[in-house]
C-alpha cells in the first residue's frame, strides 16, 4: 500500500495511526526508509521502524495531522505535515512539523523514504 497522489501520505498515516492498523501503516514506507522521531535515534529499514511505531500505537494517544505543502519531482516528492497527537483528555502530548521525501514506485505507489517527524519543528542551531 502506499498513496496514489504524495500530498495524500498525511491523511493516510493519521486514519491508519488511528485506525491502529500497523501492518498497513508499514506499507507507507519504502523497504530501505528511515524514519525519526527527534533527529537523533533513526530507525532504518520497516523491522526498526516497526519498533518505533510500536511504541505509539501501543498508547493512547490519537493524531490529528495535515499535510501543509508538497513539492514533486519525477519520482521524489518532499513533504511537510503538521500534527498534533492527543491524549484522550483532550491534552495535547506532543505537537510538529516534518518533513518527509517519498518515491514513487514501479506500482504507480508513493512511499516514505526518509521521515523525520519534527524536522521542521526542531529549533535552529544559529
Amino acid at each position: 500500500m502506499g498513496v496514489k497522489q504524495p500530498k495524500e501520505i498525511s491523511e493516510a498515516f493519521g486514519r491508519l495511526f488511528n485506525g491502529r492498523d500497523k501492518g498497513a501503516l508499514l506499507d507507507l514506507y519504502a523497504a530501505d526508509a528511515i524514519l525519526t522521531i527527534d533527529g537523533a535515534v533513526t530507525a532504518r529499514g520497516k523491522a526498526e521502524i516497526d519498533k518505533t511505531i510500536s511504541t505509539f500505537l501501543d498508547g493512547p494517544l490519537k493524531i490529528a495531522i495535515k499535510c501543509a505543502s508538497c513539492h514533486r519531482a519525477g519520482d521524489t516528492a518532499i513533504v511537510r505535515s503538521d500534527w498534533k497527537l492527543t491524549a484522550p483528555d483532550g491534552s495535547v502530548a506532543m505537537a510538529g512539523s516534518s518533513a518527509e521525501v517519498l518515491r514513487r514506485g514501479s506500482d504507480g505507489q508513493w512511499r516514505f523514504t526518509i521521515d523525520d517527524a519534527t524536522f521542521a519543528s526542531r529549533p535552529s542551531s544559529l
